[in-house]
């Protein structure tokens, strides 16, 4: 049986010596004809063909360039049209097995997993890969997906990895501030994996939406969308999975100033997290990921977020985010720049300004490589909240520092 595989453009670098390596080519780029992708499935549900045709629209929108891309679908779904998008995922997909042709084989497979991890490290360490490199790797892997036979073992492995690709290239319009395909990703990434039959992994995608529904300042959307993956997985969820899900659960009663809410989805985020010490969640790495540094890290940040509420809880945030700093791999550059202006931020609201302007310039030699980013995003928070305190040379020379740092 002749082996069929489409595989991505890489940008210039080391992806394209990875992808040669691996033997991927790239597809053909669509053109700026193409239509743009349907904000939702509507009421069709997530029946496997239905996800495929969808993802296609997708990844050749995403490929298009930005200046030409249609407007009309530069929607973002909230409220009661997000949870009618979401709901498919408590029902279990009906797949209608068909043999028609070309198989996956093993090594194709393994191949296309490596470079998923290689895109998610560089992501996580680098931020240097282009979107369009991944996009252009989930288009062809849906073009093969189309074309394998429906209800193998192989063909679902393939969901799999078409789900890994869509929360990378969700993650990564996140971080650039491309809300709408960020979502777009984030519910694809869903769908495959439930496909799948991983609803762990449908799971991990849904709580990253609620996350960026927090980012946006909507708590309530972010609640509902936790909420149901909590209830999908009741029966399988894993601890450190459960852990995962009750710390963004807390992250939307810090949003609201529910106290008593937060305090309890805390404590709940850190028993399922001892409970999951050895538990390695492999198919789950944002599960994977949720280490002790990274569980107080979460938890400080939200206290700092309660603060805005109730101001004695950022001494909690100043104590879980310290605990961070001293628990976390030297190397995770960009988690230590999250940690250390979390930190500062929480000392504004302690009102000691020449602590937190200390703190900061120690984060700008890490985060001046993702000013970009999100990371940039929370050194925009920190210059505007330091404002009132202009008159502490320290603070000055900080909002001064992270203004050129954000120009250049």
């Amino acid at each position: 049986m002749d082996e069929v595989v489409h595989q991505p453009v890489f940008p210039p670098g080391g992806a394209q010596a990875v992808g040669a390596a691996l033997g991927f080519v790239p597809p053909r780029r669509p053109d700026s004809t193409v239509k743009p992708p349907p904000t939702s499935l509507g009421s069709a549900g997530w029946e496997p063909g239905l996800v495929l045709e969808h993802a296609g629209r997708i990844t050749d929108h995403d490929l298009v360039p930005l200046s030409r891309r249609s407007v009309l679908s530069a929607t973002l779904l909230t409220g009661a049209t997000l949870a009618a998008e979401l709901h498919p995922f408590l029902h279990p997909v009906l797949v209608t097995p068909d043999r028609r042709g070309t198989a996956f084989i093993a090594p194709e497979l393994d191949a296309a997993e490596q470079f998923v991890s290689v895109l998610r490290t560089w992501h996580t360490t680098r931020g240097t890969v282009a979107r369009a490199t991944v996009a252009a790797q989930l288009s062809a892997h849906v073009n093969r997906l189309r074309a394998a036979p429906q209800g193998t073992a192989e063909t679902l492995r393939g969901f799999r990895i078409g789900a890994e690709l869509a929360d990378i290239a969700a993650t990564m319009a996140w971080d650039a501030g491309e809300h709408c395909t960020a979502q777009r990703y984030f519910v694809l990434a869903a769908q495959l994996a439930h496909t799948a039959g991983d609803d762990a992994l449908a799971a991990v995608a849904l709580a990253s939406l609620a996350r960026q529904c927090f980012d946006l300042g909507r708590p309530a959307d972010g609640l509902e969308v936790v909420q149901l993956a909590q209830y999908g997985t009741r029966r399988t969820a894993t601890p450190r999975l459960r852990a995962v899900l009750a710390t963004r659960e807390a992250w939307a009663y810090a949003q609201q100033g529910d106290v008593r809410a937060f305090q309890r989805a805390v404590g709940l985020a850190e028993d399922y997290h001892a409970d999951g010490t050895q538990d390695r969640d492999a198919t789950t790495p944002t599960a994977r990921s949720l280490d002790a540094a990274e569980l107080a890290g979460v938890i400080g940040a939200r206290y700092r977020d309660l603060a805005r509420y109730v101001p004695q809880h950022a001494r909690r945030a100043q104590d879980y985010i310290s605990r961070a700093l001293q628990l976390r791999n030297p190397g995770r550059a960009r988690n230590r720049a999250f940690d250390l202006i979390g930190l500062a931020r929480a000392h504004l609201v302690t009102r000691e300004p020449g602590r937190a302007a200390e703190l900061i310039q120690a984060a700008v030699p890490l985060a001046s490589a993702w000013t970009t980013g999100r990371v940039g995003v929370k050194l925009r928070d920190f210059h505007r909240e330091a404002a009132p305190f202009t008159s502490v040379g320290a603070v000055r020379e900080a909002r001064e520092t992270i203004a050129d740092l954000i120009a250049a």
